[in-house]
This record gives structure tokens, C-alpha cells and sequence, in this order.
């Protein structure tokens, strides 16, 4: 018994800390990389929680952002190395560093929480 409930505490902890760390062997991006990955696309991101962000980034550096929960913003974004900066009308300013992987892209939230972009099509 006592078994069991240690492998039942140690499950949720391993599945929080893999959610935290950016996963192995990506990099961070340069300013060039992530403008044009992300500029004139549309992202899905699904939260650990459940909550599904829609994310839009113009070319000419603004963004639309929709929660599921039924959150809506829209500001300015730029790419600095490493990083995703932006800056809404409600959500304050923010730079978030960005990790890629391939064709993937990465960000670590400021809860530690990692999100993968998926584009939309």
C-alpha cells in the first residue's frame, strides 16, 4: 500500500516538471527565426488546464488573442533573441523566452508552464 501511494505522488510530479522544462535538444531561436515563424500566422496552444488560447500575429507586429475561458486582447508583439515580447490593451507587458525544435516552437509562460504553438490551418 504504501508503495502505491508513493508511485501515485511521484506520477503528478514527474508530469508537472516535464511541463516545465523546454524538451531536449532545442534552441533558442534568433529574432530573424521567430519573426518569420510566427509573423502573419494563426496558433492553437492547449494549456495544461485544458484552456485553449487562438493566437494572431500580424506581420506588421500586432496580435489577437482568444481564450476558450472567453478572454480576448490585442496589442504589439516583437522578436528579440531567445525571446517573444508583447504587450497588450489588458495584458501587461511581457517577454517570454521561446525555445525551437525542429519546425516547433516553444514558450515558457510566466507561470514556468511550456506551451508548443501549433499553427492553425
Amino acid at each position: 500500500m504504501n508503495k502505491l501511494l508513493a508511485i501515485l505522488l511521484f506520477i503528478p510530479a514527474a508530469v508537472f516538471a516535464q511541463g516545465t522544462t523546454f524538451p531536449e535538444g532545442s534552441t533558442a531561436p534568433s529574432a530573424s527565426d521567430i519573426q518569420q515563424h510566427l509573423s502573419g500566422k494563426t496558433f492553437d496552444i492547449k494549456l495544461a488546464d485544458g484552456t485553449m488560447w487562438h493566437v494572431q500575429y500580424g506581420a506588421s507586429g500586432d496580435y489577437d488573442f482568444k481564450s476558450s475561458k472567453g478572454f480576448s486582447d490585442h496589442g504589439d508583439w516583437t522578436a528579440k533573441d531567445g525571446k517573444i515580447c508583447s504587450k497588450g490593451n489588458k495584458i501587461p507587458y511581457s517577454c517570454n523566452d521561446v525555445r525551437m525544435k525542429g519546425d516547433d516552437l516553444f514558450l515558457k509562460r510566466d507561470s514556468g508552464e511550456i506551451i508548443q504553438f501549433v499553427e492553425s490551418h
